[in-house]
């Protein structure tokens, strides 16, 4: 029967998270038994990491479309300052907390307790000196017992985008660090020009997979004019996200076919949130109903449980796969080694240790393979680094050739304000190619690392193989253990209808894909999608971080340095428009020359490449090693209580099988667990299908071989 699994919802979620961490609690008693060392503290850090694992959603937009009255919506009360003006001026946090305060913490490190009324005289424009104090405010975090926080929902209301440049970066530095979006759009003024650029110009093509688009102010409108309202916005943002993935990975590439299966039609709705407060404050379920809200809560509820959850689940049921098999095989080790003569022991301990060794160099091997690939990759992208600063610059000239200027912009108190106007098309024309290229290195890398996962696939089989040879070496299948039964049919349980069995149960013949990188389709599914890239990093603390950052590192390198500080030579007043250009563009290329020698773009790529291939190498050391190594310990313990006796006794032998059955029970449930989540992935992951299909189908060819 197919187990029913329920993180669907905020509750549902929280409840799988809280039965998976309990199991994993269990197996870290048992680990710890039979002194599985490093296993135990492999459990400790998943964990840790897991105990403070919660979503943060951030709502973005301009100013004035409501953004603060959307989040006092969600949480049902008036909790963060809303007015007509710009209030927002910093960001902030609301979480949950049975008591209510605000935590704000300042630019220069210090922090300060105040009280919740106080919250708009830190963090809003709403009058001078509440302006002031937010300039100096980095973060405040708002403390509050609302129903929406207590399902670990983190909600973040940022500066409006065009309010200033100041407030804008404020709220792009977020962007990258959260798991979902709400992008706030008003329907007196439905996708302005700068929501257009905005989308076009600053938010990267895999952001876009979650973002919600929020049609805001209902309710002034017919119903029919909603409803087209809603669906002009949505035809234009599917239409500039699509040009934008074209030009990013190619129109005819795979990555954009899967790209464009993925995103579909972006999530648009239009709902009332100001009488979304109104009912919730009030009770008023029809007139919730009527500003259409829980259709937008339902849509946040699914793309954070099921698409970016579904993440989190998975890496905690393969955790307790991976570490219960460990004790099992540890388990069938101890048994039989504890059965047999000691000479017999000692020689198998020997060719064990020595096997050992032989997986280690071929780890070595595989490693200079991830290097050469890492290598391969930057050598390709040599082309399109070396054209960079030409390709940016390139981008300028065409800027100020195709600058429209008169005669009246010669005069005296006109050329500068030009000369500022030309200068400001240039940095926006620069950062707009620059982004494309950063885009475009992001996805060769991210295909690069995820084709490099799927070779190692290979090395992954020879590894668990080779690891379940030292188990062999070790069987004595004539011997039947002291409760009557081999202890082989206990384990067996744990593959269910896949029907292994045997001591040899691994996590290849458990059906699990990609188990040394963290997933059932390993890393090369994970680069997939956003949600487990970013999670996948963040999770296992990988180095260097993903090639997304690439973008913000190369504006820091254009944007940061690039002035409109150039001399205008009076002469030029009586000069032809022609002349000017040919002088504005050699002041353009004397800064490009010293930008190009103070921001090494090519060395900030090449460490993007080898960070992100050192990620691989980082993760299969230490997932290896936390085998390799309690497998050796558990054979030198082994061979030391050979030395003191030689044989088991009764009582040992029980609680060896009561160690075994419990895992066995975990391994089994963890496992139905991760069948379920894959059809989730796969259904978001095309290759994901293809290899569950193809696991499948082998499992059902062994099936088949093992009738006959």
């Amino acid at each position: 029967m197919e187990k029913q699994i329920n993180y669907g919802s905020y509750a549902g979620y929280k409840e799988t998270v809280g039965n998976l961490t309990a199991d994993l609690q269990e197996l870290l008693k048992l680990s710890e038994e039979i002194a599985l060392v490093n296993t135990a503290e492999s459990i400790k850090e998943t964990l840790e990491k897991a105990k403070d694992e919660h979503f943060e959603v951030a709502i973005v937009g301009e100013f004035k479309r409501g953004k603060s009255t959307l989040i006092n919506a969600l949480l049902g009360q008036e909790v963060l300052p809303a007015d007509v003006l710009p209030a927002t001026a910093t960001l902030n946090r609301v979480t949950y907390s049975t008591e209510p305060y605000v935590q704000v913490e300042y630019k220069n490190g210090e922090s300060e307790r105040v009280e919740i009324d106080r919250l708009e005289e830190y963090v809003t424009k709403l009058t001078s000196e509440s302006e002031r104090k937010a300039e100096t405010v980095k973060e405040a975090t708002v403390y509050y017992d609302t129903e929406f926080c207590r399902n670990n929902v983190d909600i973040i209301d940022t500066p409006g985008l065009n309010d200033d440049d100041q407030m804008t970066n404020v709220t792009m530095s977020i962007i990258p660090k959260i798991d979902a979006a709400v992008f706030v759009i008003s329907a007196n003024s439905p996708f302005s020009q700068f929501e257009k650029e905005f989308l076009e110009k600053k938010m990267l093509t895999s952001d876009v997979g979650r973002i919600i688009f929020v049609v805001n102010c209902f309710g002034t409108f017919t119903q029919d004019d909603e409803n087209k309202i809603v669906e002009t916005v949505r035809t234009r943002i599917g239409k500039y996200v699509m040009e934008k993935a074209k030009k990013v990975m190619g129109e005819d590439s795979r990555e954009f076919a899967v790209y464009k299966r993925k995103i579909g039609t972006p999530r648009v709705i239009g709902v009332y949130a100001k009488r979304a407060l109104t009912a919730k404050t009030s009770g008023d379920q029809a007139l919730l109903e009527e500003s259409n809200f829980p259709e937008f809560e339902n849509a946040l509820e699914t793309l954070l449980t099921q698409e970016r959850g579904v993440i989190t689940l998975q890496i905690l049921a393969n955790k307790i796969t991976n570490s219960g098999t460990e004790i099992l095989r540890s388990i069938v080790m101890q048994e039989n080694a504890l059965m047999m003569a000691n000479d017999e022991f000692m020689e198998k301990y020997d060719a064990a240790i020595k096997e050992i060794d032989e997986i280690r160099n071929m780890k070595r091997s595989e490693f200079v393979k991830i290097n050469d690939a890492a290598n391969k990759v930057f050598e390709d992208l040599r082309p399109v680094l070396d054209n960079y600063w030409s390709n940016i610059e390139e981008a300028a000239m065409e800027v100020i050739d195709n600058f429209q200027m008169s005669s009246d912009d010669f005069k005296k108190d006109r050329l500068k304000l030009v000369s500022s106007k030309l200068t400001e098309k240039i940095k926006e024309s620069m950062e707009v190619r620059a982004q494309l290229i950063c885009e475009q290195i992001q996805n060769s890398i991210n295909q690069a690392v995820s084709g490099e996962t799927e070779r190692l696939q290979e090395f992954e089989d020879e590894f668990f193989e080779s690891v379940a040879a030292i188990q062999r070496m070790f069987a004595v299948s004539d011997r039947v253990s002291s409760n009557g039964g081999t202890l082989d049919k206990v384990i067996g349980a744990a593959t269910g209808a896949y029907g292994v069995g045997g001591v040899y149960l691994g996590f290849r013949e458990s059906g699990i894909k990609g188990a040394l990188l963290g997933g059932a389709t390993g890393l090369a599914g994970f680069y997939a999608t956003y949600y487990a890239a970013m999670f996948f990093s963040g999770f296992f603390g990988l180095t260097g971080g993903l090639p997304v950052m690439l973008v913000m590192m190369a504006f820091a390198g254009i944007a940061g340095t690039f002035t409109s500080n150039f001399a205008v030579d009076k002469i030029l007043v009586q000069e032809r428009i022609d002349k000017y250009k040919t002088n504005f563009k050699a002041n353009v290329k004397k800064q490009f020359h010293e930008m190009k020698l103070n921001n090494d773009f090519t060395e900030t790529v090449r460490r993007q490449v080898f960070s992100s291939f050192d990620s691989i190498k980082s993760k299969i050391e230490e997932e290896t090693e936390i085998i390799l190594r309690d497998t050796q310990e558990t054979l030198d313990n082994l061979n030391d209580l050979k030395a003191e006796k030689s044989e088991v006794s009764q009582k040992e032998m029980e609680r060896l099988h009561v160690i075994a059955e419990t895992a066995s029970k975990l391994v089994q449930d963890a496992y139905a667990v991760r069948k379920v989540l894959n059809d989730e992935i796969s259904i978001n992951n095309p290759q994901a299908e293809k290899t569950e299909k193809t696991e499948q189908t082998e499992q059902e060819e062994k099936a088949e071989n093992t009738e006959k």
